[in-house]
């Protein structure tokens, strides 16, 4: 499983070279080259290379929009598909988290991959009106007055029950 590199380890007012980059976040310096070759720009081209803080966390916020969904409320994001999908209304779970939030499960419409997202628990109701699902309706009560119960002892119904 690939971890994900935080730019609130590098200092912005400082400059690194490769391997100072690799030891603070902890991956190979051929990592850190390549970042180079795809665009990570350097200070100069003099070794050993410099990469300053600031260009280095902006590089890396870059790299987190660039594979990042722009998905409504009732969208999921589709690792599949590319891009911000409905889910299917018959799978789509919300599994209450803790801090108000609530985990939103679901099978995408197009090719039947699962997706997850977190939503705030108070936009449940509305991500799920958007969807057009059905509202559970709730069972009226049965009302057994002067009636026997089959699972009832007594024979005769109480005058409370009346």
């Amino acid at each position: 499983m690939s971890r994900r590199n935080t730019p609130s380890r590098i200092k912005s007012n400082r400059n690194y070279t490769v391997i100072d980059v690799s030891e603070t976040l902890g991956v190979h310096p051929k990592t850190v080259r390549n970042w180079i070759r795809v665009g990570l720009p350097v200070v100069d081209s003099k070794r050993p290379l410099l990469i300053n803080g600031a260009d280095l966390k902006v590089h890396f916020k870059q790299k987190r929009s660039a594979i990042r969904f722009n998905v409504a409320k009732h969208e999921m994001s589709c690792f599949r598909c590319q891009g911000a999908m409905k889910p299917n209304i018959e799978s789509v779970q919300f599994i209450e988290q803790p801090a108000g939030m609530a985990l939103m499960k679901g099978v995408c419409n197009e090719c039947g991959c699962r997706m997850n997202k977190y939503v705030s628990w108070r936009d449940v109701h509305e991500i799920w009106l958007e969807l057009k699902g059905k509202l559970p309706i709730a069972q009226k009560h049965i009302i057994l007055r002067d009636q026997n119960l089959s699972n009832y002892p007594f024979s005769g119904v109480s005058s409370d029950e009346k």
